[in-house]
């Protein structure tokens, strides 16, 4: 091999190492991804199928996005209990259910899924609901915006705080809404008609990254929270 194949060989591979560096271990094309949101007043230990590890979670929290390889139910474990939803594998985007813990499940999603499961707690035991989307960027120029409503009866928007512009219109109860922002420093309230949350602040994003909204409580008293879309890859070693 001449010295300028050589060369050649090693500048591809310093290529695909700067690659590699910058955007890390990927997951495959075809998988998909399943997290969890505390939203009840109390810690709660979870595990999910996938790459995320058993973790508790406080109130508020988040996991990361667990990453399902195809074949793997989208399975999650709340207090040693497995949320059991027969009807999660019939379930179209943006589509939500409720789900009890007493059975397991086998729910199946499609590439590309990313499914957010919150969860409540009452007298009752816990609960969970549902929203299923997609993991996807809408502008790698630009930060994406993903905004999610778990708040029964509750036609959500969201807004810069102080009377500034509407960020989301409407979000329905139970569905997801994306958009891509400019990197901004700003300060959100979500709506429920004439009821406000607190404001959250925004942290700093940067072009190509994404940030999840989460309107939880309910109609009289809205909560807007949020968190950094992460996935958990490449897996922890054992």
């Amino acid at each position: 091999m001449s010295w300028v194949a050589l060369l050649s060989v090693g500048v591809a591979h310093a290529a695909a190492d700067d690659v590699a560096s910058l955007y890390g271990p990927q997951p495959p094309a075809n998988a998909s991804y399943l997290r969890v949101l505390n939203a009840s007043s109390q810690a709660v230990r979870v595990a999910l199928a996938g790459s995320e590890a058993p973790q508790t979670l406080a109130p508020g929290a988040v996991t990361r996005f667990s990453v399902l390889t195809p074949g793997t139910p989208a399975r999650v474990t709340v207090d040693g209990k497995v949320l059991a939803d027969a009807a999660w594998a019939d379930a179209a985007a943006n589509a939500t259910t409720n789900a009890t813990t007493n059975a397991t499940t086998n729910a199946a999603t499609h590439a590309g899924d990313a499914v957010t499961v919150a969860l409540r707690h009452d007298a009752k035991g816990w609960h969970a609901t549902r929203i299923v989307g997609r993991y996807e960027r809408v502008d790698g120029l630009k930060a994406t915006l993903r905004a999610f409503n778990f708040a029964p009866g509750c036609s959500a928007k969201i807004g810069v705080d102080g009377n500034g512009p509407t960020v989301f219109a409407q979000v329905a109860a139970g569905a997801q809404d994306t958009r891509a922002i400019n990197p901004v420093n700003a300060k959100l309230v979500g709506r429920c008609g004439a009821a406000a949350s607190a404001a959250l602040p925004l942290p700093a994003l940067a072009a190509g990254d994404s940030y999840s909204l989460f309107v939880t409580g309910d109609v009289a008293k809205p909560v807007l929270s949020g968190a950094r879309d992460v996935l958990a890859w490449p897996p922890a070693a054992n």
